[in-house]
């Protein structure tokens, strides 16, 4: 299918680039081969001590749609966001340099937002292990739009996409005196908020376009517990407190859920968790027990989770395990 729009604006893709030497060709390969072709590719080199910076200095030789940043390396954050400030395109999108994306990603998420009328689109979401499996998160079966209140209790729950910068593409002035957090872990869950207030209507595209690498050494799965998620989720309860009351079951169910995901990490990567901490995250929930009772959106396993936790965390991590082994995103 074609572009809709004649005019084809011209998308900048972002990519940030530290120690991925192993998949960075397959990542750039697959963003080179768009069908829709008006991009630049900006790929931000973070300071990475291996051969990252020449495999992408020989990519912009072949390819005069590419523009190189070498940079100290500043974090995931400082690399997007000096993506953004020299970004020319009318449209934002970014891809990890792990991670590869289908040829029709950005055709799809164009045309879902010039059709819709949106500022941002987000798609579907294959998520790919190294041995080659390949699982997808739940299909809705058809194309769809979501207001702002929608867009808010899909993302925070989860089903079919959540706060990820990289599964979307964006008008660029939805970034308008807005960049990522520097320094912090889970710098998606800071913004993607308030870039969906800005957007206010949100296009979904139910085809999986984004291939999600699942690497056993990514951040996401590092021996470093990432705490930053609660104080991510702490910000948005706040914000929507203050800014929109009708979301405070949203905000206030978050983040309960955002202590469990926290306490998930320590289990995930074998790493002891302190009994205060625990005390903690149970305290985080029972004083949100009565929006997660009142939270109509809430599946019966995640409410078995939150009571489970709270009365026998023993039990919770028997539970925990065989679940992950069953259901693996």
């Amino acid at each position: 299918m074609g572009v809709i729009n004649k005019e084809h604006p011209l998308i900048s893709v972002i990519v940030p680039i530290y120690k991925v030497e192993k998949y960075l060709s397959k990542c750039i390969e697959s963003i080179i081969a768009q069908d829709y072709s008006n991009i630049e590719i900006i790929l931000v080199d973070d300071g990475s001590p291996d051969n990252c910076g020449k495999i992408c200095d020989d990519y912009a030789i072949k390819d005069n749609r590419i523009k190189v940043i070498h940079k100290e390396n500043g974090g995931l954050s400082s690399a997007r966001n000096a993506g953004i400030d020299v970004a020319q395109g009318e449209y934002i999108g970014f891809v990890d340099s792990d991670d590869t994306i289908e040829p029709y990603m950005y055709e799809k998420l164009y045309n879902a937002i010039y059709h819709d009328k949106t500022k941002l689109a987000v798609c579907a979401v294959n998520y790919i292990y190294e041995n080659g499996e390949i699982l997808r998160k739940k299909s809705v079966g058809k194309d769809m739009t979501f207001d702002f209140y929608h867009a808010m209790i899909e993302m925070n729950s989860h089903r079919i996409f959540d706060m990820g910068a990289w599964s979307k593409l964006y008008h660029r002035d939805l970034f308008k005196d807005l960049r990522f957090p520097i320094g912090k872990l889970s710098e998606d869950y800071y913004i993607m908020f308030r870039i969906f207030d800005r957007a206010q209507t949100i296009s979904y595209v139910d085809t999986a376009c984004y291939n999600y690498l699942q690497r056993e050494n990514s951040i996401t799965r590092s021996v470093k517990i990432n705490h930053d998620h609660e104080y991510a989720a702490k910000e948005q309860m706040d914000y929507l407190d203050k800014k929109h009351p009708e979301l405070k079951t949203v905000g206030h169910v978050a983040y309960a859920s955002s202590a469990l995901t926290v306490y998930d990490f320590y289990l995930k990567n074998n790493v002891f968790c302190p009994e205060e901490k625990i005390n903690h995250f149970k305290h985080v929930i029972n004083e949100n027990m009565e929006y997660i009772k009142g939270a109509t959106y809430l599946s019966v396993s995640k409410r078995i989770q939150f009571k489970l936790f709270c009365l026998n965390p023993i039990l919770y991590n028997v539970v925990f395990k065989i679940y992950r082994q069953i259901k693996r995103i």
